[in-house]
Order: structure tokens, then C-alpha cells, then sequence
């Protein structure tokens, strides 16, 4: 992978990522209540288990999308023997 391109996917995935652990401190944090009351002052949707899956799903797409450009980059770097 080319580095733009590698600068591209590793951008992304570490805000899908970022998004991801949002959307799960929103869900399951220690204050729930205070979420859902601040949620209802601010006018978003209260925590809800669509938006705890859509958290789980984007920690798992963005992870890989780190993993995959770290691991492209690691196997160009290996030398065999």
C-alpha cells in the first residue's frame, strides 16, 4: 500500500475508532441516568441498544483497518533469509 493511501486508511480508522468508544462510553457509562437526562436537555437520542451495536461495530472496523496497515506495512518492511 502505497503511503497516501496507507495515511488515508490509518486516518479513518482511528475516527471510526474514536467514534466507536464514544458511542459505548454513551451507552454503558457509570452515570447512566445523567446521560439520559443530559441526552433529553440537549435534544439527542437517549442511549439505546442501536447506537451500543453501532459502537461495537465501528471499534471492530476501525481496529481492523489498523491492523490491516500496520500489518501491510510490517510484511513490506520483512526480509527472508
Amino acid at each position: 500500500m502505497k503511503r497516501p493511501a496507507r495515511l488515508i486508511v490509518t486516518a479513518i480508522g482511528v475516527l471510526i475508532l474514536i467514534f466507536g468508544l464514544l458511542c459505548l462510553n454513551y451507552t454503558k457509562a457509570d452515570g447512566l441516568e445523567h446521560h439520559k437526562k443530559s441526552a433529553q436537555r440537549l435534544g439527542l437520542p437517549p442511549p439505546s441498544n442501536a447506537i451500543l451495536y453501532s459502537g461495537v461495530a465501528s471499534i471492530v472496523l476501525g481496529a481492523g483497518s489498523l491492523g490491516y496497515v500496520l500489518g501491510a506495512s510490517r510484511r513490506r518492511h520483512r526480509t527472508f533469509s
